[in-house]
C-alpha cells in the first residue's frame, strides 16, 4: 500500500440467458514492478487476520465506487459493481457510515452497488447481521450471500437474511459436468433460491458445456473466464461496451 502497488480489475457477470453483461466483480491485485497485476491470494487471507484489511478495504470501497461512478455514463451506464466485504469488515460497528460516506464522495447511487457477504460474516451474532442487512439495504444496497455452501452453512441463514441472492462458487460450477453429486446439488440450491425468490449467480464457468448445464438449471447470472477476464477499469473488453450500447 505504501508503495501504491495494489489496483482493482474487474471480472464481467452475465446475464444467462442472453450473456448480457449486468454487472462487474471488484478484484484485488498486486501490481508487481516486474510483472502484471497478481491475485494477492495468501496475503490477502493473512491480512483478514490483522488490522491491516480495514485499510485494505476502505483503499478498495473508496477505489470501486470512484471506478464505478465514471463508467454511469455512456455505454458502460447501469453495469452494477459488486464488492466483496470480508468477514470482519461486516461486523464493524462504523460500516455503515463508511459506506455512506465513501458513496456521497464518489456520487454514485447506491442501487449501482451489490455488497457481497459469506455465511461466516453472520455467523457470530445473526440477529446484528439481519439488522445491518436491513440498513444496508435501506441505503439501496444489494447484498448477496457468497461462497454459499462452501461454509459454515445453514439453510437458516436463508430464512433469516434479507438477501438479494446467492453466488454458487466455482468449486461446485467447475463440476457440474463431470461430478453427479455436484449437479445434483447446484440444481437443488437454484431450485430452492428461486422458490425463496432470490436470484443466482454462479462463478468459475471455463467453458460451453458448463455454461450450458448451468443455464439449464436456471442460474440467473454467470462468472468466469469464459465470459469475461478481469480487467482494469479503463480497459474493460469492447465486447461488454458493445453489448451495452
Amino acid at each position: 500500500m505504501a508503495e501504491d502497488r495494489l489496483t482493482l480489475q474487474y471480472q464481467p457477470i452475465v446475464r444467462a440467458a442472453d450473456r448480457r453483461p449486468l454487472a462487474v466483480e471488484a478484484l484485488l491485485r498486486w501490481r508487481r514492478p516486474d510483472e502484471e497485476g497478481d491475485a494477492l491470494g495468501d496475503l490477502l487471507s493473512a491480512a483478514e487476520h490483522s488490522p491491516v484489511i480495514f485499510a485494505l478495504e476502505t483503499w478498495a470501497m473508496g477505489v470501486c465506487f470512484q471506478d464505478a461512478a465514471s463508467w454511469q455514463q455512456g455505454p458502460r451506464a447501469g453495469l452494477r459493481v459488486n464488492l466483496n466485504l470480508s468477514a470482519r469488515e461486516f461486523r464493524r460497528a462504523d460500516l455503515l457510515p463508511r459506506l455512506e460516506r465513501a458513496l456521497e464522495r464518489a456520487r454514485l447511487d447506491p442501487r449501482q452497488v451489490t455488497l457481497e457477504i459469506t455465511e461466516t460474516s453472520a455467523i457470530h451474532s445473526p440477529a446484528d447481521a439481519v439488522r445491518l442487512i436491513g440498513r444496508l439495504q435501506g441505503l439501496g444496497l444489494q447484498l448477496w450471500l457468497d461462497d454459499f455452501g462452501t461454509g459454515h452453512s445453514s439453510l437458516a441463514w436463508l430464512s433469516w437474511f434479507p438477501i438479494a441472492g446467492l453466488k454458487i462458487p466455482g468449486s461446485f460450477a467447475t463440476r457440474v459436468t463431470s461430478d453427479e453429486r455436484c449437479d445434483t446439488i447446484v440444481a437443488a440450491v437454484v431450485d430452492m433460491a428461486h422458490r425463496l425468490g432470490l436470484r443466482v449467480a454462479a462463478e468459475g464457468v471455463e467453458n460451453e458445456e458448463q455454461l450450458s448445464c448451468l443455464v439449464r438449471h436456471g442460474c440467473d447470472e454467470l462468472q468466469g473466464f469464459l465470459l469475461g477476464q478481469p480487467a482494469a477499469a479503463p480497459d474493460l473488453p469492447s465486447r461488454l461496451l458493445r453489448e451495452r450500447a
